[in-house]
């Protein structure tokens, strides 16, 4: 979670949904209210709505996250935890349990991995009780509308030339379909995330 007490927001950082990069700006233009090594940006980076507002008076702040498509950022997290270094510290335990994406994207479920924060659904992050917490869910696929829509109400200027690239990029497939072989795997996948499906429409 990012908090600014003086413009009165909350991100909700949902995992692999361009929360870092959208993170790093804010910091490029000084929209921290706390030091760098400060537990939002650590062990409370990816704090779920209801644990926020739990622990802070953010009543009336302007809250908002991203979400993306979950067959899409399943994709994007097994990529990220086999490939990127930011996550390896601790992802080695993934790879040795599961042989291969299919693999995982099959039994994950049937798994402590199943209840791991970065395999969470949007919602988990966004709603509690079932009802939306945040005042704006952006679309992943609609990213620089959608953050320009953000940074303008939170009166940051937005400029493109910095969203231009993601922090983390991955050797992957652009067509995140292409990794599902079977319908087996979707209906697995299908049921984990039934959530977000039902909430934003996500569809295969």
């Amino acid at each position: 979670m990012i908090i600014n007490h003086k413009r009165k927001f909350v991100f909700v950082c949902v995992p692999k949904t361009g929360s870092t990069t959208v993170s790093k700006y804010f910091k490029s233009k000084g929209e921290f209210d706390k030091p760098k090594d400060h537990p939002w940006l650590t062990e409370k980076y990816h704090y779920p709505i209801s644990k926020i507002q739990e622990e802070e008076d953010v009543g009336d702040y302007y809250k908002f996250a991203y979400h993306r498509n979950p067959f899409d950022r399943l994709v994007s997290s097994w990529l990220d935890f086999t490939e990127a270094k930011g996550h390896r510290s601790w992802s080695w335990k993934l790879i040795k349990q599961f042989k291969s994406w299919e693999d995982f994207a099959k039994n994950f479920v049937d798994t402590e991995w199943a209840d791991e924060i970065h395999f969470q659904p949007t919602t988990h992050y966004t709603h509690v009780n079932g009802v939306q917490a945040v005042d704006h869910i952006a679309r992943y696929e609609n990213f620089s509308a959608e953050t320009q829509h953000i940074l303008n109400n939170l009166g940051i200027k937005y400029e493109n030339k910095d969203f231009n690239h993601r922090f983390r990029q991955t050797n992957r497939e652009k067509d995140y379909r292409k990794y599902y072989k079977d319908d087996a795997t979707i209906e697995t996948v299908s049921k984990h995330f039934s959530s977000d499906l039902e909430t934003f429409g996500d569809k295969f």
